[in-house]
């Protein structure tokens, strides 16, 4: 009886301790479980994030494309529109007197006529190595004086003699005239002969002419100047 009785309380103590280890198991499994599971669902979201950013890339790769797109044509645009736009080369000048007279109150004593001789580029291309010739017809009814001299060598904005026989060439009544530090002339650029004094004896005419590199056929000033006396 007492051999019945300590095996049948082996077996409890077996069975208890057989017990206690699947329930650890259990809970091992059961964690296990868990832990599968919160992996699935993480993994899950990963793939739900996935497929959100392949959505993002391809509407950003869609995007790009569209910009690309714009871009060439936006370049098309402009070269077609710079063909389209490219100015014909204009060599135009317009040239004029811009003067006083001065009418003394004795007739015997001579006109005087103070002003500027205006040069402007009215086309789109720049003008070089600028000439003016102003004639007085006759020469000897009158006297020209300005910022002008034979030598090279004066004040910035000063005139000098374009020709080597300038001296017979004014006796002949002609001053040929080159600006001494500009030779070249920018569109809607002006360049004036300034200041320049006309001391007149007799009934005179003064025209004048304007020569540049590109306009070598010279063109005549817009108006000229006359005075009867």
């Amino acid at each position: 009886m007492n051999d019945q009785h300590i095996q049948l309380q082996q077996k409890v103590i077996h069975y208890r301790s057989e017990v206690a280890k699947y329930k650890q198991l259990l809970q091992l499994a059961e964690t296990e479980l868990k832990r599968e599971q919160l992996r699935n669902h993480y993994l899950q979201k990963q793939l739900e994030q996935m497929d959100e950013y392949e959505q993002t890339i391809e509407k950003l790769e869609q995007q790009l494309l569209f910009y690309e797109v714009a871009l060439e044509e936006e370049k098309k645009r402009k070269k077609e529109t710079k063909k389209e736009t490219k100015k014909e080369e204009i060599v135009r000048a317009h040239a004029y007197f811009a003067y006083a007279v001065m009418i003394p109150e004795e007739k015997e004593e001579h006109v005087t006529i103070v002003g500027d001789f205006v040069i402007e580029n009215i086309g789109n291309t720049p003008l070089n190595d600028p000439i003016i010739c102003l004639r007085l017809r006759p020469a000897h009814h009158a006297q020209l004086s300005g910022k002008f001299s034979f030598r090279q060598l004066q004040e910035e904005g000063g005139w000098t003699f374009a020709v080597e026989d300038w001296r017979q060439k004014v006796k002949e009544g002609e001053y040929w005239l080159k600006p001494i530090d500009q030779t070249t002339l920018l569109p809607n650029e002006q360049l004036r002969f300034p200041s320049f004094e006309l001391s007149i004896f007799h009934t005179i005419v003064v025209e004048a002419f304007v020569y540049f590199r590109q306009l070598k056929q010279g063109i005549p000033s817009f108006n000229h100047i006359v005075i009867n006396k």
